[in-house]
């Protein structure tokens, strides 16, 4: 029996590695079957084991013989352990079978994926060094954390040393099984444990503890009791879904820890009742103002809401008690409401847009203040993504400019067509919003280029055509923003070329080091035909006076050069120019970088020559 028993072991094991699916009529599960039926005979567990060997082999869907897969493996196990130790390869490889209890089943997940496929992966979260991020990341894009054999190495990934990996396990992998895996997760909880554990409670506050699972409820207020300094208050905020921890939620929003109180908000923000919005409110309005709007923000009910707005409003419109005279007393209602939908919340922001005057109390708040209240209204009217929710912003734009930038243009450009944001911005039509040249450059900066490696970096091409309107590279042109001019340049504008190469050789523009990068992005993303931008790059680098120091390292334009694929033809005069340049340089690191260029220009040339030989 003890050999029987071996032999489906290393079958099961073997379906671990290949994926559940080559179960299906498996001849050698078929082998063992029968034998398993007879030893049924003797005792019911043979008999649920063959039971369950027959389903695996017989027809299904991938998830249900995945699932099959590991209720007869954990049955085989526990027999086995009756027997004593069960060697498989004494390696602790992934041959090992490792069953996972699950209190409920997984129904997007199967074991559907090859050994091969999940190699990769597997590695990299059972070893050290650098390339292992992308690893994860890919594999999670690519839906291989799916497969019921990755469970473990998730989870196992919570504790990794590279911080980042264990981040993308606890805000993205691990919740993406959902609530059946609390109790896998709670299952061996140090309660004293590290930041690994401290992570399990994370991924358990995030996908949410059923309050009918009482065993996972009792491990969560033994760690809430007893465990170390991080874990009880993370196992605390786990426990809003279970109404009966209520008082002791209440107990420990009073408690002199404030790690404690912030839990304790957290979860009573979820539990939601009567009693917890009580103190809710009470704490908003207390000392912990701030830290409890912060913990309740995420989950905040719709009735407790209605209070809040209740009191903002009343706060709002205090001019008999003048309690409110900063924006400290009203900071705890912004963030709480942060995130809020709410017709009364609507109202009185739609009432601030039309009249900021009805609210006395902007009258004692500093202007920064001030802005901050109304940007809060502004936010949500980004959010309601109609032409509406644009005219009131615009309208508190008149008190504060900036909100057009950061509100304003972009909800126009998400629901406005280019020609009509042009139009509605800097166009001539009546009645239409007008923005300052400053503001409009605001705009711009932001909109066309991202931050990276220290220098701006233009965005696609074709993401500019599309996004923007043709106009606008004329406004650039017409009020010499050099750097906007080349985010928006295009072909099409006879305007462009004579504007570039003039801006290229004045040399004296206090603007021309700080845009010299922008211009080269358009002169790198544009279809220009291949001498105009031969000669474009060319003049990027004879323009600059190589010997003044500057905070541009202005070597890095010749090795564009190289980068733009200089014509064969053209390569004798490219070297003769960058060398005239070098000979008058005295700074030896520039020097330096141009030589590089010279030389792989004349390696790429002697490549061309031989290959023109053959």
């Amino acid at each position: 029996m003890s050999m029987l028993l071996q032999e489906l072991h290393g079958e099961l094991r073997r379906l671990y590695i290949a994926g559940s699916d080559l179960a299906v009529d498996d001849f050698r599960l078929k082998k063992l079957e029968p034998k398993l039926t007879a030893l049924g005979e003797r005792a019911p567990v043979f008999r649920r084991i063959a039971e369950g060997v027959a389903e695996l082999i017989g027809p299904g869907v991938p998830f249900e013989r995945a699932v099959r897969l590991q209720d007869v493996s954990m049955l085989l196990n526990s027999v086995l352990a009756t027997q004593g130790k069960t060697e498989v390869d004494g390696t602790g490889s992934e041959a090992d079978i490792t069953p996972i209890a699950l209190d409920n089943r997984l129904p997007d997940l199967a074991t559907n994926h090859s050994s091969r496929e999940l190699g990769e992966v597997r590695q990299a979260l059972s070893s050290s060094g650098s390339g292992r991020y992308e690893v994860v990341l890919s594999a999670y894009e690519r839906g291989l954390f799916d497969d019921l054999r990755m469970l473990p190495m998730a989870v196992q990934a919570l504790g990794d040393s590279y911080s980042e990996i264990a981040d993308l396990a606890t805000e993205k992998i691990v919740p993406g099984y959902g609530s059946a895996i609390v109790a896998y997760l709670l299952n061996d909880l140090d309660i004293q444990g590290d930041k690994a554990h401290e992570r399990r409670l994370q991924v358990v506050k995030k996908i949410g503890v059923n309050p009918e699972d009482r065993a996972s409820i009792d491990k969560l207020i033994l760690a809430a009791e007893q465990g170390g300094a991080k874990i009880g208050p993370a196992a605390i905020a786990c426990l809003g879904a279970d109404p009966e921890c209520e008082q002791r939620l209440l107990d420990w929003s009073r408690d002199s820890k404030k790690t404690v109180r912030e839990s304790a908000y957290f979860a009573l923000s979820v539990l939601d009742s009567i009693a917890a919005r009580d103190r809710l409110y009470e704490a908003l309005n207390g000392k912990d103002g701030l830290m409890a709007s912060e913990a309740i923000q995420p989950s905040i009910s719709q009735a407790l809401a209605e209070r809040l707005i209740t009191l903002y409003e009343e706060k709002l419109k205090d001019h008999v008690d003048k309690k409110v005279n900063s924006i400290k007393e009203l900071r705890p209602l912004l963030n709480a409401l942060g995130k809020v939908r709410h017709p009364s919340l609507e109202r009185l922001y739609t009432e601030m847009a039309q009249d900021l005057s009805i609210y006395p109390v902007f009258q004692r708040l500093a202007r920064t203040e001030m802005g901050q209240v109304t940007g809060a209204a502004a936010d949500y009217f980004v959010r309601s993504n109609t032409i509406k929710a644009l005219e009131h912003i615009e309208r508190m734009a008149k008190t504060s400019p900036t909100m057009l930038v950061h509100y304003a243009v972009p909800l126009a450009r998400r629901i406005l067509s280019p020609a009509e944001v042009y139009e509605r911005y800097a166009g001539s039509e009546s009645g239409k919003i007008r923005m300052s040249d400053d503001l409009l450059f605001m705009v711009f900066r932001e909109a066309l280029y991202s931050r990276a490696g220290g220098y701006d970096r233009r965005r696609p091409q074709a993401q500019i055509e599309a996004e923007w309107d043709p106009r606008w590279l004329d406004w650039a042109i017409d009020h010499d923003r050099l750097s906007v001019a080349a985010g928006l340049a295009r072909l099409g504008n006879d305007r462009l070329l004579p504007y570039l190469k003039q801006a290229i050789r004045n040399n004296a523009s206090p603007t021309i080091e700080n845009d010299r990068y922008n211009v080269l992005g358009a002169v790198q993303n544009v279809p220009f035909d291949e001498e105009t931008r031969f000669e474009l790059l060319m003049q990027l680098i004879e323009a600059p006076n190589w010997n003044r120091p500057s905070t541009l390292a202005y070597a890095e334009f010749a090795l564009t050069v190289e980068a733009s694929d200089v014509p064969v033809n053209r390569i004798d005069e490219a070297l003769r120019r960058i060398e005239g340049i070098m000979a008058g340089i005295e700074r030896t690191d520039y020097k330096r970088r141009l030589q590089e260029a010279v030389d792989t220009l004349r390696t790429r040339q002697s490549a061309a020559q031989a290959e023109a030989g053959e």
